[in-house]
């Protein structure tokens, strides 16, 4: 890296000299020489900051600034040491080193990073030394310079270095800027024979230790959908990590030496220099974009950022897509580098039995594993080969899996180096045979692929796979990139299939053990996303690539034909779940007509299971699962024919049964009474702990006659807060919860509307707070929740206040910068009674209040509303009709309404927040 930016020193020391000119130490105007510094600091900022913009050298930068400070550190510390503070003749005593530590010492100061500063003496401090570096740091500070400070001795920073691994790291990177050069070179001698010489295995695994924590600290994958890209997985402090323990134990510091002594190979080290590259050009933009210290991706940042370098949309993905595509890859191809290398450096340097040539052969000739060896819980190869057949590649990849064992370095790299070899075996039946093996291994099948798809096999073996690898949806809902995903989901499949989820999925857990077609599963699953990022519907177009791919897993016609199906229809029972009325009889035999088939039904609710569950960690909760019971059973039913009411008056029975049992203080006369105000469907379409909660709601409201009952129960198993109302049914109630809900700043995540047969109703909210969104559990938080809804059900709150109240709820501003596209679709074939009006568009404070008043204003009742959230997306599914009871069918209707819903979400999105404009005028 050539820096050829010069700072103006000598104009920074000619104007300290005028103002420094026959002036005495007591005398000096520190006001005055603050400002001067500050002067040349901004001018020199400014220009680095222009630099980078034309370049976007990132690593420039942290040169350039560090430069900077360095220069002004130093002409602050002569004046202090030759003019502030002056000593004629010092001992020993008095010797002091700045010393820049950390980012700065290594002349990597990022925009928005802090100075660390060593203050290092020879033994105790002097008051002298005192009042230099105090004065020093005073006048860092008036410079609104962040400055971290250590001061110690020589001795001291030894001793800590021992025992800290933090403290010593810091010094690995120490540089001096100004004071006493041989208290300086004396502290360098002494650090390499105390801990250089004699650390080494102690530095190593207390640096791997610490890697680990960091990344179960953030979350531990590469693929989060606001990563921060310094301290996170695959990040710029696994390559500082890296780049430690090999200065540690090497005593070399840049890429080139790595090549030169065999710590890495030349792909290794221009891997490590484009990540690095690449890492700090996007660390540097995000801290001058954010004008602060920002290491988090956020939102907002992404899709500034990806404007600033340049990124351009193409067809399915955006220019954040794309952005953050490239960040992924990086991410991807650190992880692998510093696993590789690490494992190269224990083996040479910290292995103590290693295996020993002649054990390699006997085991070739007692197991016959080819050119392969086990030892270590790894796959090694028997000797240093320079090519590997593709089969071999394969081979090792199913040792891997069946023995639950992991790739050596070695064998990793050699891999690496031979990808394109694949190509000609994609189509080989071998090949292919391995491959299924592997996905549908009951060991670790997730990890095996995982592996494979850092190292590029997978991408190579399976082209359309490759296209969705480190492939993000900029939606707040999906938490990992699309490969990263489907890795996760044969995952959980796997242990569903195992037993190991039972808890979690009990009916999933029961499900896949009817299902005949375990391997039609696993490669439906594999492939039900391979499709998305083509611009058009990534079922359809992933079910034509399943038709070519199949047929090369060795799979026949009647299983590629169920594949394509699978994925074709992959979103089936997540869309009715989520989005239709279960209560509808037509639903559910709508439902039977698409699928037909018992088996069919299996593989596609455990495959929605699997789907589901990895999307991210919180995504699947009790409310979805409940959902997706009911469809599962109640299609069940329907396909195998008879007995259907039977068995429906079957399951209400002991749904009741079970209820009456967990009720304390009820008589049987009391809850017969109690039950029979509900019609057939609570029964069977309410989840067990609902029915619970509705009871014990509605014996208190009885019991103290109250017009209206509201209450508010956290899930925090789920992440959300139940709110449930229980009131007399009547026009507008659904519009004025959602109110309420709205005032309490919460976002609706699903509903559950209930009437009972004498009139009342008892509805329920999923929701959580729309900033941070979380669960709402602080028992004030929960009382201004139910009084905001109680008075608005009740009509003590006006609409016209509510809306200026809707004006002073703030939504967090990187979320504005993800666009949802707004869209009404209207639907008179679904039900035979209702009008579905479904809604997409992104989630705000008031949505919903915004569209239920809307309808109110219309003239339509809302019988049933389904509520799914998708992270910043929402869809929300009324189930509507006219005053008169009856569907809506006229043209001119159905334009008014559909007119009017998007003139109601196109002027929310511009004005920030959801309101509702003709309350407004009213």
């Amino acid at each position: 890296m050539k820096n050829k930016y010069h700072f103006k020193r000598k104009n920074l020391l000619k104007k300290i000299d005028e103002v420094l000119l026959d002036v005495s130490s007591n005398d000096i105007n520190k006001g005055l020489l603050v400002s001067i510094f500050k002067d040349y600091m901004d001018e020199h900022e400014a220009n680095i900051k222009q630099i980078f913009f034309d370049n976007k050298d990132g690593l420039l930068v942290g040169k350039l600034r560090s430069d900077l400070f360095d220069s002004v550190i130093l002409t602050i510390f002569d004046i202090l040491d030759k003019i502030k503070f002056p000593i004629s003749n010092p001992t020993t005593a008095d010797y002091l080193s700045i010393v820049a530590v950390g980012g700065y010492g290594r002349n990597n100061l990022s925009p928005g990073s802090d100075i660390d500063l060593l203050i290092l003496t020879p033994y105790k401090i002097t008051p002298r030394i005192e009042k230099i570096f105090e004065t020093l740091l005073y006048m860092l500070w008036d410079l609104k310079i962040k400055v971290g400070y250590a001061v110690r001795s020589l001795e001291e920073s030894i001793s800590k270095s021992k025992i800290d691994n933090t403290i010593c790291t810091s010094l690995l990177d120490a540089r001096l800027i100004a004071g006493n050069q041989s208290l300086w070179l004396k502290f360098q001698d002494a650090f390499k024979k105390e801990i250089i010489f004699k650390e080494k295995h102690n530095f190593f695994t207390e640096k791997l230790k610490e890697r680990r924590v960091r990344h179960i600290k953030m979350g531990d994958s590469s693929y989060l959908l606001e990563p921060n890209i310094k301290e996170g997985k695959g990040g710029i402090r696994d390559l500082n990590t890296l780049r430690w323990i090999i200065h540690f134990i090497y005593q070399v510091k840049d890429s080139n030496s790595y090549l030169n002594k065999n710590i890495m190979s030349k792909d290794e080290a221009l891997l490590y220099d484009r990540s690095e590259k690449f890492l700090s050009r996007l660390r540097t933009m995000m801290h001058y974009c954010s004008n602060r210290n920002s290491d988090r991706l956020t939102f907002d940042l992404q899709v500034l950022i990806a404007n600033k370098l340049g990124y351009k949309n193409h067809i399915g993905s955006s220019e954040v897509e794309r952005l953050m595509k490239h960040y992924y890859l990086f991410a991807k191809d650190v992880g692998y580098l510093t696993a590789s290398v690490i494992e190269r450096i224990e083996n040479d340097k910290f292995k103590k039995n290693k295996f020993k040539i002649k054990d390699f052969f006997l085991q070739l000739k007692k197991d016959k594993n080819g050119i392969f060896a086990f030892y270590d819980k790894k796959i090694h190869l028997i000797k240093n080969y320079s090519n590997i057949s593709a089969l071999n590649i394969f081979r090792a990849y199913n040792f891997s899996v069946e023995k639950d064992y992991q790739l050596s370095a070695n064998l990793t790299n050699l891999i690496k180096q031979n990808l394109k070899k694949i190509d000609s075996y994609r189509n080989n039946i071998k090949a292919n045979t391995f491959f299924i093996n592997i996905l549908m291994n009951e060991n670790n099948s997730e990890a095996v692929l995982r592996n494979m798809n850092e190292t590029g096999v997978l991408g190579r073996f399976i082209p359309d796979f490759g296209k969705v690898v480190a492939q993000v949806q900029h939606d707040m809902y999906h938490t990992y990139t699309v490969d990263e995903h489907t890795i996760n989901a044969i995952g959980i499949l796997r242990k569903i299939y195992s037993g190991e989820l039972a808890e979690k999925f009990p009916l999933a857990s029961r499900v896949v053990k009817n299902v005949v077609s375990k391997k039609v599963l696993f490669v439906a699953l594999f492939l039900h996303d391979i499709a998305k990022g083509r611009g058009g519907n990534h079922s359809i177009l992933g079910g034509e690539v399943a038709k070519s791919l199949c047929p090369r897993f060795g799979m026949s016609a009647d299983e590629t034909e169920t594949v394509v199906w699978l994925i074709e229809n992959h979103l089936l029972l997540s869309q009715v779940a989520f989005k239709r009325d279960l209560d509808d009889i037509n639903t559910i035999l709508d439902l039977k007509t698409k699928i037909q088939s018992a088996e069919l039904l299996r593989l596609l609710y455990v495959l929605t299971v699997a789907d589901i569950s990895a999307v991210g960690p919180e995504i699947w909760n009790n409310w979805k699962a409940n959902l997706l019971k009911i469809v599962f059973n109640e299609t069940l039913i329907a396909i195998n024919g008879s007995g259907d009411e039977k068995s429906r008056q079957l399951r209400e029975k002991q749904f009741k049964a079970k209820l009456y049992e967990r009720l304390d203080g009820w008589n049987e006369k009391l809850f017969k009474k109690y039950s029979s105000r509900f019609y057939p469907y609570y029964w069977t379409n309410v989840s067990e702990d609902l029915h619970y909660r509705h009871a014990e709601i509605i014996k208190e409201a009885d019991k103290n006659n109250l017009k209206l009952k509201v209450s508010a129960n956290p899930l925090n198993d789920q992440g959300v807060t139940e709110v449930s109302i229980y009131t007399q049914d009547h026009s507008g109630l659904f519009a004025r919860t959602c109110a309420g809900l709205a005032l309490s700043g919460t976002s609706v995540q699903d509903a559950r509307i209930v009437t009972s047969k004498d009139g009342m109703s008892i509805n329920s909210f999923l929701v959580s707070a729309a900033n941070p969104n979380a669960v709402i559990s602080s028992r004030s938080r929960i009382n201004v929740l139910i009084d905001n809804v109680s008075k608005t059900i009740s009509e003590e709150r006006d609409p016209k206040l509510l809306l200026n109240e809707f004006k002073n709820i703030q939504i967090p501003s990187r979320l504005d910068k993800i666009h949802i596209e707004p869209r009404v679709l209207i639907d008179n074939l679904t039900s035979r009674t209702h009008t579905l009006i479904e809604i997409n568009s992104k989630d705000k404070i008031g949505l919903l209040y915004s569209l239920a008043s809307e309808l109110f204003l219309m003239g339509l009742q809302v019988s049933t509303a389904r509520i799914s959230t998708y992270g910043v997306r929402v869809v929300d599914v009324f189930y509507v009709q006219d005053m008169t009871g009856s569907k809506i069918v006229q043209e001119n209707k159905i334009n008014q309404i559909k007119d009017k819903l998007m003139n109601c979400l196109v002027y929310s999105e511009k004005a920030g927040i959801y309101k509702n404009k003709h309350l407004e005028e009213a």
